[in-house]
């Protein structure tokens, strides 16, 4: 059987490793700081798939493996070298599934001779508590359309995740980043869900911080349409009123949050390409501001 790892056992990789022990064809690892006790994750339709995964909480006790699901944010991907450390050999593939366009830059210098894979999520999940998540839609997966993202799709095949190989990655994961330039940013900032882009003005802030990211994407090899901002906008406006996104999970939860990852990354880009980008800078500041811890002078 095909031995995979999954190091980040919080929402999305709990939707992932569920998914992929339900298979009942993989060697499947939880690779966790203290055990879950089984992964309980209720669907949208009410139904709920509950597994037991084998569960280690001590990377010395690991070995290379085939495949490694990285399904930490992005901002825990430094803690999870020692895990990397012992599941990459030379025939290892690392799938990154984080938020973001630098999923090389980032995980590659810790995977040793590993393959990075990088994947856009689409896993609108927000954790109940450890091992249990509640989806809000069906888990999708978009991966580039060589060799090790096809014999990814393959991997997931029956586990009901969705997974897609694309031969022009790079335009799909800056679709993903300008949505979540806005949506994580603002619902993290006023702490409210999805129903907050009804708001005029938040409505113009959102349309603003996805067409600053869709210039540097334009910059960096994209093909995004001139419409997106509205595109985003009308997608954000239709969903499910109990959705948010989990950079507000996590502001709720008192938890870091991703923000660098995001809008930072537009920043970064912008800076390196010569693109202003003082709505992604704003918000950037404003939200590394608020997940500081408090000042005691």
């Amino acid at each position: 059987m095909t031995r995979v790892a999954v190091v980040g056992v919080g929402a999305v990789g709990g939707v992932v490793a569920a998914g992929l022990m339900s298979t009942g064809r993989l060697d499947v690892t939880a690779c966790v700081r203290s055990p879950l006790g089984g992964l309980r994750i209720e669907r949208p339709d009410g139904s709920a798939l509950e597994t037991s995964v084998p569960e280690v909480t001590d990377p010395a006790e690991l070995s290379p493996v085939e495949w490694v699901v990285l399904a930490t944010k992005a901002y825990q991907t430094p803690a999870a070298a020692p895990w990397l450390s012992r599941l990459c050999g030379p025939t290892t593939r690392v799938a990154v599934l984080q938020n973001g366009v630098e999923h090389r830059e980032r995980v590659a210098p810790l995977a040793g001779p590993a393959r990075i894979v990088p994947a856009v999520v689409e896993i609108s999940a927000e954790s109940q508590r450890r091992g249990q998540a509640r989806l809000f839609g069906p888990p999708r997966l978009t991966v580039p359309g060589d060799e090790d993202g096809a014999d990814f799709a393959a991997l997931c095949q029956g586990s009901g995740i969705e997974v897609t190989p694309v031969d022009d990655f790079v335009t799909a994961a800056w679709a993903k980043l300008c949505l979540n330039a806005a949506n994580g940013a603002v619902t993290a900032l006023t702490m409210h869900r999805m129903p907050v882009f009804a708001h005029p003005r938040i409505a113009q802030l959102g349309r603003a911080l996805v067409e600053e990211a869709r210039q540097v994407a334009l910059a960096s090899g994209a093909r995004l349409p001139a419409d997106l901002a509205d595109q985003v906008l009308t997608r954000l406006r239709s969903m499910p009123p109990e959705s948010g996104s989990s950079m507000l999970w996590d502001r709720l939860a008192g938890r870091q949050m991703e923000y660098d990852a995001r809008n930072g990354a537009v920043v970064r880009a912008g800076a390196r390409l010569g693109i202003p980008t003082p709505y992604n800078e704003t918000v950037t500041a404003l939200l590394e501001a608020v997940s500081a811890p408090a000042n005691p002078s």
